[in-house]
C-alpha cells in the first residue's frame, strides 16, 4: 500500500531550512488538496527529478514555500 506524504519547505540563507509535514493520505488527489488548502490556491504539480520519480513538487510563486509529495510504502 502507498501513503502520500505532503511536506511544505522553506529554505533561504537567512532562515535556514524549515521543513514541515502537513499530512499523509492514501489518495494522491487528496494529498494534493492538503497542499493546495495550505497554499490557498491551486498548484501546478511537476515531477521533481524526472517523469515518474518521486517527489512531486509545486511552487505557488510566492517565494516562501515549496510543496512536495512523497510516495511512501506502508505495511499492509
Amino acid at each position: 500500500m502507498i501513503a502520500y506524504e505532503v511536506r511544505r519547505v522553506h529554505s533561504c540563507e537567512f532562515c535556514g531550512t524549515d521543513d514541515q509535514a502537513l499530512g499523509t493520505d492514501s489518495s494522491l488527489e487528496r494529498a494534493k488538496s492538503i497542499a493546495e488548502r495550505d497554499a490557498g490556491l491551486a498548484l501546478e504539480w511537476a515531477w521533481f527529478i524526472a517523469a515518474g520519480e518521486w517527489p512531486l513538487s509545486a511552487d505557488p510563486g510566492d517565494g516562501v514555500y515549496r510543496y512536495y509529495i512523497y510516495a511512501r510504502a506502508t505495511a499492509v
